[in-house]
């Protein structure tokens, strides 16, 4: 299953103005019925801004316009739990512990695909390095609980498949705890 998410968008959906370079962007992902949106809006307008619907996660990135025909834009038409992954470090300055359950699990995910690699752990966050771009990644090492994905069961339910395993369940709150590697 894939879900086809929109670029980061070149104006805020609340004010509708265009975003400026360099602009500090909140982006929104949310759960609209049998879909998933993203919502891009200034940082500054995100507290006036309702969202109709249930808000899987935010973050926070600077906007950087794009060519409308470069290969980059159309990759990010695709919201794979890689995309996520990256896309919940843009805009950090430093380890941070925003949206942390949810950079634990995926960083799991990603690991169990070989897409990501423990380098080492310190201060509470597990460093990895991202194999197709060679980045390093703070993950914060906190605990996935059983009651993490009883109350997240159906936000999450949009990563329970990847392009290359084909269909697959919801992980098990065993599978999902936090584990390190030596």
């Amino acid at each position: 299953m894939e879900w086809h998410i929109s670029p980061i968008s070149r104006s805020s959906a609340h004010s509708g103005e265009a975003f400026e370079k360099d602009e500090r962007v909140a982006s929104l992902l949310v759960r609209l019925e049998d879909e998933v949106a993203r919502i891009d809006l200034r940082e500054s307008e995100e507290s006036d801004y309702e969202i109709s619907g249930d808000l899987i996660c935010r973050w926070i990135q600077l906007f950087k316009p794009r060519d409308q025909h470069e290969k980059e834009a159309q990759e990010a038409l695709k919201l794979t739990a890689d995309n996520l992954f990256v896309s919940l470090f843009e805009g950090e300055n430093g380890p941070s512990q925003e949206n942390s359950k949810l950079k634990r699990l995926l960083s799991l995910m990603l690991e169990r695909r070989r897409l990501l690699r423990l380098k080492n752990k310190d201060s509470g966050f597990l460093w990895y390095i991202h194999r197709p771009t060679k980045d390093e990644f703070p993950v914060p090492d906190v605990e996935l609980d059983l009651q993490f994905f009883i109350e997240n069961q159906e936000k999450l339910a949009f990563l329970g498949a990847s392009d290359d395993d084909g269909p697959s369940k919801m992980p098990k709150a065993e599978s999902g705890a936090s584990s390190t590697q030596g």
